[in-house]
């Protein structure tokens, strides 16, 4: 609902209202009438129309307070996204914002989520909630039946969502590890904005806002109806500077109009008590980062400098040629195997920790089947692993009964509760903070009793890629800061 205020140019005192409607995260303008979203009249000394709704009453005892003013805030909008840190409990939000969706609805309501997720989410769901919320796993075969005529509750993985099918009976989404939605045109985010288009409630989070590339928040902005396609959301901020990477620059002043515009429909939250909430960050440990360097075989040498012409790697190139050095640092060239140096040393420090549990990170297949080799016993879930397996390797090593995991972050990186490791290793490391980031807190966060000890044995070609990751890390950390001044600003209104 919205209010509309009619505006008469020539008066001084329309003019200061003017300039209150164009402080709002959310207007627009028909002629000289301005609209407004019906929750900001106030905040421009209108009274907003009367809105048949069901009062949200926090009942739930396990709920940390930000966790129930959150839920609040996204029952009161409607649709809503959680920018927030990895470990601060979104499942809990999504979970009370469902209870509270099915109240004032009669049609099914679906989670979307990574399927190594699945499990722990349904497992959360019985642990908080008992019977309360019968929620079902939806199968892709299943999927459409389901929506046309199922039950109330479903869940199902980003695999299941096929091109052909149709929102049915669905009156709610909720979208777990939303970061899917960042390929503009990738073919999950395009299903999911198909499928939510129209839906009056929609709930989306993730643990990592994009770093660096202000853009990639575009899907979400559409997602939530804020504005009606990409292109619109671009054009609004950004310039196209016309190259073919990175062409889009924001605006000139444009960064306070950008956070708050998303402060309509989103929150940041890296520390609850920036906005007055209790800090909950202190029962977590620490995370202590070693940066180990890793001396590269003569043979790694000659076949950097193929590919580099350099004797010394000081410029990485594009993605081809950081790809190639990635792998040669393993001890890969093309299909060849040469002499390399890392296995021997994350050999050697697993060695050194035998009664800690430890995650090895991998990028290739290659390197994966080389570490899979080093540790016979360890838990090795690869792209090629059956479903059951991995569950079946993952309880396995939550249990302690093997003290090894091999994967990728594309694999296990998103969404899994992994405390049981104390130390992590990445094996290879290139460019992305996300998927980093991501990694590491799967053994770092609510639950976690002892610090995480995270190792990044590097050679002088990966080098590059690590400082990359470092410079991200502090973008993400001034990103975050402003988005939280800023929706202090205006998200209580």
């Amino acid at each position: 609902m919205s209010v509309q205020v009619p505006l008469n140019y020539n008066s001084v005192d329309d003019y200061k209202l003017f300039l209150k409607i164009k402080s709002l995260p959310a207007y627009s303008f028909v002629g000289r009438t301005a609209i407004v979203p019906d929750r900001y009249a106030e905040a421009i000394g209108m009274k907003p129309p009367h809105r048949q709704t069901l009062r949200y009453r926090p009942r739930s005892p396990f709920l940390f307070d930000y966790q129930r003013a959150i839920a609040k805030m996204a029952i009161k909008k409607r649709k809503f996204c959680m920018f927030a840190d990895c470990g601060l409990g979104k499942t809990l939000v999504y979970l009370e914002w469902a209870k509270h969706v099915s109240k004032v609805t009669s049609g099914a309501i679906l989670m979307i989520c990574p399927l190594m997720v699945v499990e722990q989410i349904m497992d959360e769901v019985k642990r908080f909630y008992g019977d309360t919320m019968p929620w079902e796993y939806i199968r892709s075969s299943n999927l459409q039946g389901w929506l046309n005529s199922g039950g109330r509750f479903g869940i199902t993985n980003y695999e299941a969502l096929t091109q052909e099918l149709t929102a049915g009976r669905l009156d709610a989404m909720i979208i777990d590890e939303s970061s899917m939605l960042k390929s503009h045109y990738g073919k999950w985010g395009t299903r999911i904005l198909q499928l939510g288009r129209g839906l009056e409630w929609k709930i989306c989070g993730t643990g990592t806002p994009a770093p660096n590339d202000r853009i990639e928040y575009a899907n979400h902005a559409v997602f939530m109806d804020a504005f009606p396609n990409v292109n619109s959301f671009l054009a609004r901020f950004f310039v196209n500077r016309g190259q073919t990477s990175g062409r889009w620059e924001m605006k000139a002043h444009a960064v306070e109009p950008f956070y708050r515009a998303l402060s309509d429909w989103s929150i940041f939250l890296a520390n609850p008590a920036v906005y007055g909430w209790k800090d909950h960050s202190d029962d977590i440990p620490p995370i202590h980062v070693h940066i180990e360097h890793v001396p590269l075989t003569q043979e790694q040498y000659i076949a950097i400098g193929k590919v580099t012409n350099q004797l010394f790697v000081t410029e990485v190139g594009g993605i081809g040629t950081r790809s190639k050095l990635s792998q040669i640092s393993k001890g890969r060239v093309g299909k060849h195997s040469i002499p390399e140096n890392k296995t021997a040393y994350i050999r050697s420090l697993i060695d050194s920790w035998p009664d800690e549990s430890t995650i090895i990170w991998c990028l290739y297949n290659a390197e994966q089947e080389t570490m899979a080799r080093a540790f016979p016993d360890a838990a090795n879930i690869a792209g090629s692993t059956p479903h059951t397996k991995r569950l079946e390797l993952l309880a396995d090593f939550k249990s302690g009964r093997t003290k090894v995991l091999i994967t990728k972050p594309k694999i296990l990186g998103y969404g899994l509760n992994l405390q049981v490791a104390t130390r992590q290793i990445f094996s290879g490391l290139q460019d992305s903070y996300e998927s980093y980031y991501q990694a590491v807190k799967r053994s770092n966060r609510v639950g976690s009793t002892k610090p995480l000890n995270v190792h990044i044995p590097v050679t002088d070609a990966e080098w590059p890629m690590v400082q990359t990751v470092i410079r991200k890390s502090k973008q993400v950390q001034q990103d975050t800061e402003a988005q939280e001044r800023i929706f202090r600003q205006h998200a209580w209104k």
